[in-house]
């Protein structure tokens, strides 16, 4: 524990490694509320007061537990706002006894906020029940046919995607946005090339390699020093973003729908996930973790083989905008951009992508989906990485 302090302190505790995280805590806090403001997260948000005011009065009215009473009401009030406006004959000026202070306006928040998502959460039971039925076809076709590999998927449908149903109404507009929300994670990968990248060209910058890689303590509790300082490094930057924004979000959309099933999303709708919002966020962030720790790794191994910190940082912003761009390859349909996108780490910090519908392989006739083949590769790169920086290092 010493040592992997003492590893923290040259490295993560410095005053510009701090200054640089409250900084960037900071600019993050105000990005989020910007594009809340701009009403690039809850769209209403950059509309009229009045526009505002009718929106919380309607969403007050029907969120909560689904009833015959708040579908009945949200019903006849769109079908009424619908045949007032269908003619286009309506009063353009401010009419008492609408939500919105407009009749129009009062049309326009059911079209665009309330009604579908009702209808969207009202019908997602049956809708399930048809593909549940189409899955079940398919598996007494594929085995029949000897497809092993359709039958495996078909079978995971039906294991996972039964029973399915949204009991409670609520606007997940927010919760999308931060599922969705990655600028935090572009300043988690410059605090862990700060950090991070100067492991070893620090100490050879200031002529300790020859005294450490002749000191017994200098090679392998060396090497797991610092490694589970970067490791322990990228765990506490996601844990402190991910707490954030959750934090910002909560207060600026409401925290309400956390419990509700993560399919109550509607870009959700195919998810292979059941559990609730909060714990697939929970879940996501333990991915981003993970994948940042490799990351870390990487930027250790890009430390161990120079002799300035200079080239490990440059090499490391380079290397992480490629390996960026290959993670957008994760769902492609050619069999090399998919390997390319298993080998990047950032496919876990964006593993939120790779769950919103089905997406997998079967292999021997059990199906996995592709988020876990992606962390099994990703154990394996980082168990290589290790090794390959105790060879590049002065820890042999």
């Amino acid at each position: 524990m010493s040592f992997l302090y003492l590893e923290a302190r040259k490295g993560i505790l410095r005053r510009y490694t701090l200054i640089a995280l409250a900084l960037f805590l900071c600019l993050n806090t105000v990005k989020i509320i910007a594009d809340y403001r701009a009403g690039e997260i809850r769209p209403v948000a950059a509309n009229t007061s009045g526009m505002q005011t009718g929106y919380n009065t309607i969403y007050e009215r029907i969120k909560g537990p689904i009833t015959e009473e708040t579908v009945r009401f949200l019903t006849s009030e769109y079908q009424r706002l619908d045949d007032l406006t269908a003619d286009g004959t309506y009063s353009r000026e401010p009419q008492e006894g609408t939500y919105s202070g407009y009749i129009f306006g009062d049309y326009y928040l059911l079209h665009s906020y309330f009604y579908p998502h009702m209808e969207y959460s009202v019908k997602y039971s049956s809708d399930m029940e048809e593909i549940l039925a189409q899955a079940k076809e398919n598996l007494t076709f594929y085995q029949e046919s000897g497809n092993v590999a359709g039958a495996a998927e078909n079978a995971y449908i039906l294991n996972h995607y039964s029973g399915r149903t949204i009991p409670a109404f609520y606007l997940y507009d927010g919760w999308e946005a931060l599922l969705s929300y990655d600028f935090s994670d572009l300043l988690i990968l410059l605090l862990l090339i700060l950090a991070v990248a100067p492991t070893f060209t620090r100490e050879r910058e200031n002529g300790m390699t020859l005294i450490l890689s002749s000191c017994k303590r200098g090679r392998w509790p060396l090497l797991f020093s610092k490694c589970g300082a970067g490791v322990m490094f990228a765990w506490i930057l996601t844990i402190l973003f991910a707490l954030l924004n959750l934090l910002v979000f909560g207060l600026l959309c409401g925290f309400e729908g956390w419990s509700s099933p993560l399919y109550a999303i509607e870009s959700y709708q195919y998810t292979p996930f059941s559990g609730s919002i909060l714990l697939f966020y929970g879940l996501m962030s333990g991915l981003k973790a993970i994948g940042f720790s490799v990351t870390a790794l990487l930027l250790i191994f890009l430390s161990a083989r120079f002799q300035k910190s200079l080239y490990p940082c440059l090499i490391g912003l380079g290397l992480g905008a490629a390996l960026n761009y290959c993670t957008g390859w994760a769902l492609s349909s050619v069999w090399w951009k998919q390997a390319l996108s298993c080998i990047s780490p950032f496919t876990l910090t964006s593993g939120s992508k790779l769950l919103e519908s089905l997406s997998g392989v079967s292999i021997g006739g059990v199906y996995l989906l592709q988020i876990l083949v992606v962390l099994i590769v990703q154990a394996v790169i980082e168990c290589l990485l290790v090794i390959a920086i105790r060879r590049k290092s002065c820890c042999k």
